[in-house]
């Protein structure tokens, strides 16, 4: 007897990223309601499902969304901002250009409207999750409600985070890890929710021992995970040195903060015997090159992290809105810099952006493969290539020469979000427009307009 399904996708290639790599070049994958059911050859599927939704992915590649582990959204108002500044190093390009003129100004309006944004467009490239960091500590409490609501509205899975700092005072970052708090008493304790609540600090340089102290006990507490900024210059390195007489992980291994719940974003300066003790608190990565090395701060050691057996996972720091961009950007740049070819097989990569991402936001057992029983997170791609993919071409040609615009469908949850570029639950004009909006608004409040 044929079962009925809700959606089918059949006659692609299927690219599971599963444990057993499995790929089926007349594939098919079956959903009901916002999980999978089947992932077979498109002839068996046939036999024993139907839907009244049918997508034919003949030519075109079927896999998991792609999983950004590091985003702000808020980012993208700082694009070309006209702010004059000398900067003499990464601490100021912080304390004077990225606070002030851009987290110190945001509004809940703001927020919402450069996070539906950027995750509109994101979802058109192919992305289905994104842990998203915000900070704007002169509008708290309700920040990440704000956000919240443009992540439902889009239809996009968020791990949402606010970045509590005691830059500004002790009380402001109270303010800040009250705000995580309460929405992780909001949305964890729902199981099919597309959002997700986690403690989050920014760097050792301004959070003190007490508050990382106590930012992970409410993470034990509340069984979340925790995201902070690591190493992303040498500054904090020499920080750490100079006032813990340690480095930055040693320093959160002593005060008794790393263990596998924790997700460290950038970890470019990071050390080999560093590396070691992310190794044996499971700590896991988020890796964003392209913002690293706009900004000049290096190249994080990822082939070493890998080879340690360390879970490396990709971000786009809210910047660079093609995840397919950043994959390539990943696959060649160390294949560059260390001279060596062998470096980061595309299949790693891939896996990075996939199933390595849903590992590193806690999400491994519902998303980041195709396999019965997850949440059916799909993208539809068209590589559109004169080339005939095969097992062993295939990983090598997404990583190689796919694009944000080759993504023909983006699936969510179950839900067809995007459709041949088009994006379906909102109206991405007026999405734009209230973006460009806010970003006047930043702007003007900082004398710039």
């Amino acid at each position: 007897m044929v079962e009925k399904v809700d959606l089918l996708i059949k006659n692609g290639y299927v690219v599971t990223m599963d444990k057993e790599g499995r790929l089926f070049k007349n594939g098919a994958v079956a959903v009901s309601g916002n999980r999978i059911v089947a992932v077979d050859k498109t002839s068996s599927i046939e036999q024993k499902y139907s839907a009244e939704r049918v997508i034919d992915a003949t030519g075109k590649i079927v896999m998991p969304g792609i999983v950004v582990s590091h985003c702000h959204t808020h980012g993208q108002a700082s694009m070309g901002m006209p702010a004059e500044v000398e900067m003499e190093n990464f601490y100021d390009e912080l304390a004077k250009w990225w606070w002030p003129f851009l987290e110190d100004q945001l509004k809940k309006e703001d927020v919402y409207a450069l996070a539906k944004y950027a995750i509109t467009e994101i979802a058109k490239n192919g992305v289905t999750t994104v842990d998203d960091v915000m900070e704007a500590p002169k509008d708290l409490p309700g920040v990440l409600d704000a956000e919240g609501k443009a992540f439902l509205e889009v239809g996009m899975r968020g791990i949402l985070a606010f970045e509590a700092t005691e830059r500004i005072s002790k009380e402001n970052g109270k303010l800040g890890i009250q705000e995580n708090v309460n929405f992780i008493k909001k949305w964890n304790d729902k199981p099919d929710a597309l959002l997700r609540g986690v403690m989050c600090v920014h760097t050792v340089f301004s959070c003190s021992p007490e508050m990382l102290k106590e930012v992970k006990e409410l993470a034990d507490k509340y069984n979340a995970w925790i995201n902070l900024h690591v190493e992303e210059s040498m500054y904090e390195v020499e920080y750490s040195k100079k006032h813990f007489g340690k480095l930055p992980f040693e320093h959160l291994r002593d005060i008794g903060f790393l263990g596998p719940n924790v997700l460290a974003a950038q970890c470019v300066n990071t050390s080999d015997k560093e590396i070691k003790i992310l190794k044996e608190y499971d700590v896991k990565v988020s890796h964003n090159i392209q913002t690293n090395m706009v900004i000049g701060v290096g190249l994080a050691p990822v082939p070493k992290m890998i080879d340690e057996g360390i879970t490396v996972s990709l971000g786009n720091d809210g910047f660079y809105l093609d995840m397919f961009e950043t994959i390539r950007t990943v696959y060649i740049t160390h294949k560059g810099v260390l001279k060596d070819q062998s470096v980061l097989p595309p299949k790693k990569v891939l896996e990075m952006a996939t199933i390595d991402g849903a590992r590193a936001v806690g999400l491994e057992n519902d998303i980041g493969s195709l396999e019965v029983g997850k949440k059916a997170d799909i993208i539809v791609v068209d590589l559109n290539e004169p080339v005939p993919l095969n097992n062993s071409n295939i990983y090598g040609n997404i990583v190689s020469f796919g694009m944000g615009k080759n993504v023909k469908y983006t699936i969510i949850d179950g839900k067809i979000v995007v459709e041949n570029q088009k994006v379906l639950t909102v109206d991405e004009e007026k999405v734009r427009k209230e973006a460009y909006d806010a970003t006047v608004r930043i702007w003007t409040r900082n004398g710039f307009l």
